[in-house]
């Protein structure tokens, strides 16, 4: 064969090669380049406000954003909002407000009914029920709401679920008995949750909703504290969640003891970065009431920021809880922000440091791939 010829061959393999391993190429590993997966920063924090948005978690209001940005002098980059599954409803309309301000919205699904904020087991929405696929309809509706906003969306499944206050908890889903679901090995409570996290996932990913970046979502500290009822053991895995999200609150009612963020944030941050330090990690919620008998808000505000921007920098991103609600026994939990003016003093002086950041990054920006799923 003459040099020509060969060169002629050679070229005709090398194309025949990249056209099959492009073939065999996990196809979503190729849409996750522009998938919307919020990544976290590089320097510093993203830095979010939780308002509340009233008794449902959902009354999302673009003007109310506006005014907290103006009030502490920092705009936000992240907007939580709750969907309480016994309302059965499915709208685009907190998306399209979050969006309207310019933050990256959170939805947090919340498989409970009336009567809501009351601890104990709801039989109609048990884990087990999401993984028979029960919901799987109601679920659905929400992922093509997801997939339509076209648009970066951080999703979460039933928040703090090693704690004993909401129905999902482990603790009225099985608790630490290990014969009653799945692997004999591991406490059926966790593992429910776990399994039902992971069947919602898949439903998302079933109808191709690209734009969601998954956080598992744990209080820093488990109740009760007993060796089946930890973070790990309501772990998804890594195939199935983004990032990794803890509460942290300092006194919220008058009954409680008030401790400083650090000893509070200490064993948590601890514990996540054993564990987890190989995704980001957020302080998905984080505040204290005002209670000037026993401690000083504003001192709490500027330990906690500072330390945040200092000791514990595998946090990549903070969303304070700002909302005063009253009690069952008339008092009231004033977690906002402003609710003296030292309060609001604080919180202004530390979440304006450039380390506090307004705008998120997603995978779609920096052509990043992820991972495939």
């Amino acid at each position: 064969m003459t040099p020509k010829f060969n060169k002629v061959l050679f070229l005709l393999f090398f194309i025949s090669v990249v056209f099959m391993l492009g073939a065999i190429k996990n196809p979503e590993q190729v849409e996750l380049q522009a998938s919307g997966v919020i990544m976290p920063p590089a320097n510093g924090c993203y830095a979010g406000v939780f308002p509340g948005w009233g008794p449902y978690e959902d009354n999302v209001e673009t003007a109310q954003l506006t005014n907290f940005a103006n009030m502490v002098g920092k705009g936000v980059a992240i907007v939580p909002f709750s969907v309480f599954w016994g309302r059965n409803t499915v709208s685009n309309q907190q998306l399209n407000a979050i969006a309207a301000y310019g933050a990256v919205p959170l939805l947090r699904l919340m498989p409970w009914g009336e009567p809501y904020w009351e601890p104990g087991y709801q039989s109609q929405y048990s884990m087990q029920k999401i993984i028979d696929g029960q919901f799987d309809q109601y679920i659905a509706q929400w992922a093509d709401v997801v997939k339509n906003f076209n648009r970066p969306v951080m999703v979460t499944f039933g928040v703090e679920m090693n704690g004993d206050w909401f129905p999902w908890s482990g603790i009225y889903q099985g608790g630490g008995t290990s014969f009653g679901f799945g692997d004999s090995s591991r406490a059926d409570g966790p593992e429910r949750f776990a399994a039902a996290y992971r069947h919602i996932i898949q439903i998302f990913r079933n109808r191709a909703v690209m734009n969601v970046t998954w956080l598992f979502h744990v209080n820093n500290q488990s109740f009760p504290e007993v060796s089946w009822n930890t973070y790990d053991a309501y772990y998804p895995g890594d195939d199935y969640i983004d990032w990794i999200g803890v509460s942290i609150y300092g006194a919220q009612t008058n009954d409680e003891d008030w401790e400083s963020f650090n000893s509070l944030a200490e064993p948590a941050y601890a514990a996540l970065k054993a564990r987890f330090s190989h995704k980001p990690i957020m302080l998905a919620e984080w505040g204290v009431g005002e209670f000037p008998s026993k401690g000083n808000k504003a001192d709490w505000y500027t330990e906690a920021l500072n330390k945040i921007r200092t000791d514990y920098t595998l946090f990549k991103m903070i969303i304070v809880y700002h909302e005063r609600w009253e009690n069952d026994d008339g008092s009231f939990s004033d977690l906002r922000v402003d609710s003296t003016p030292a309060a609001l003093q604080a919180y202004k002086t530390g979440i304006n440091q450039d380390y506090f950041i307004s705008t998120i990054t997603t995978a779609e920006q920096t052509k990043t791939v992820i991972r495939p799923r």
